[in-house]
């Protein structure tokens, strides 16, 4: 019974080991303990019932990973931007230009100024008013394809069948009806670059691949108003992006500078400062845009609502929306972190200050207190004086002469 009870004793202690590490420091451990025990009992044999292996941590992999091997992980495909040089317009397809250049158009003073110049003519989508988008339509065409241009409300402009010269002298020229503007190199650098073609037996529009499908001899204005507001999104997105950017390449120094020093020096407005830059940044990006979800136009038109959220799809806007919301959300911890660090240095500066005005009170009732106790001390001496004075037969003249020096 007791040889019994040992085997599940030494079994039991055997399964209970976790650590990966080699059994044979156990029979070592064991047999310098031999000598101390009986040799002949068979209760403290351990050779005889425990089997000895060599296990190492380079032979033991988890579960998880020798089943999953051999699947494959499917990597998510981001938006790549398209550059104007490499872009190779086909015979048949025209280009499609989309500019996200401020925060915001002045449209009605933008349309007024469109009628001025005469080179524009403001236009409609299908007979539909849009109050976020002013449609101009050239007024000299310089081929079969009408040229056309969209301005956005959102501070956004998509060109089509425009010319990248003609593209930029209308953002010049809008450049008097903008709100709060971009960076000319960050609207250079997040435009969006698209062509599109009118496919012969197409019935729907669609998009394949980088190229937007139109049917011909259709008013596709609704499908180009679609396709532009993805777009535009899209370069919007793009913008919000190279700010955050921006403000992280300028709270990175103060970082390393922690990391380095262990303290860190800041401006408690500079980042306060920061702090509603990031905060605008999300209320742009969550509140004022409609990245987020579907706007409200697409929801009684199906065609135009699946149109839409394929292009979005196609320019990665709901991730890259999400990773941005992340960044912003580390980003505002790390000014929180620096905006409690420069409080707090405010904090004991103040404390220093009340113990410095601390230690000049305490200084100048000490200095009260010994002018006090040399007047006592001065009172007293003269009272005794006075009392010899009076006490001794001197005479008027030395009298007087005491009270003098009194």
């Amino acid at each position: 019974m007791s040889v019994f009870l040992s085997r599940i004793v030494f079994r039991a202690a055997r399964n209970i080991n976790s650590k990966c590490f080699s059994i044979n420091s156990v029979a070592d451990v064991l047999h310098t303990k031999r000598p101390f025990l009986c040799a002949n009992n068979d209760l403290f044999s351990t050779t005889r019932h425990l089997i000895l292996r060599n296990i190492t941590t380079e032979a033991m992999q988890p579960v998880t990973t020798l089943e999953n091997s051999s699947i494959s992980l499917k990597k998510k495909t981001l938006h790549k931007k398209t550059d104007l040089r490499d872009l190779q317009v086909k015979e048949g397809h025209y280009l499609t230009l989309a500019y996200a250049t401020a925060n915001s158009y002045d449209l009605k003073s933008l349309k007024e100024a469109l009628l001025h110049q005469k080179l524009y003519e403001p236009g409609t989508l299908n007979g539909h008013e849009m109050a976020d988008v002013v449609v101009a339509k050239a007024v000299y065409s310089l081929g079969s394809e009408r040229r056309e241009i969209m301005f956005f409300r959102d501070g956004a402009v998509v060109f089509w069948n425009c010319t990248e010269l003609e593209a930029s002298n209308v953002l010049d020229f809008v450049k008097m009806f903008e709100i709060e503007s971009y960076p000319r190199e960050v609207v250079e650098r997040e435009k969006e670059v698209m062509s599109y073609v009118y496919q012969p037996h197409a019935k729907n529009c669609s998009l394949q691949e980088s190229c937007f499908v139109l049917v011909p001899d259709c008013d596709n204005s609704l499908e180009r108003y679609t396709f532009s507001h993805a777009m535009v999104q899209s370069a919007r997105l793009g913008a919000l992006e190279a700010r955050l950017e921006a403000l992280a390449a300028s709270v990175r120094g103060h970082t390393a500078l922690m990391e380095r020093e262990g303290a860190v020096h800041v401006d408690k407005k500079e980042v306060v400062r920061k702090l509603g830059e990031l905060f605008s940044l999300r209320h742009r990006l969550n509140v004022e845009s409609d990245m987020l979800d579907t706007p409200d136009f697409y929801w009684e038109e199906e065609r135009l609502e699946r149109l839409y959220s394929n292009t979005v799809a196609y320019f990665t806007i709901p991730r890259r929306t999400r990773v941005l919301n992340e960044r912003l959300s580390h980003c505002v911890e790390l000014l929180e972190l620096l905006s409690s660090w420069a409080a707090d240095r405010h904090h004991v500066r103040l404390e220093w200050m009340v113990i410095a005005l601390i230690l000049a009170e305490v200084c100048f009732e000490l200095l009260h207190f010994f002018e006090r106790g040399h007047r006592e001390i001065c009172k007293h001496q003269q009272g005794n004086l006075m009392m010899c004075v009076k006490s001794t037969k001197i005479s008027h003249c030395e009298k007087a002469c005491v009270q003098v020096r009194l």
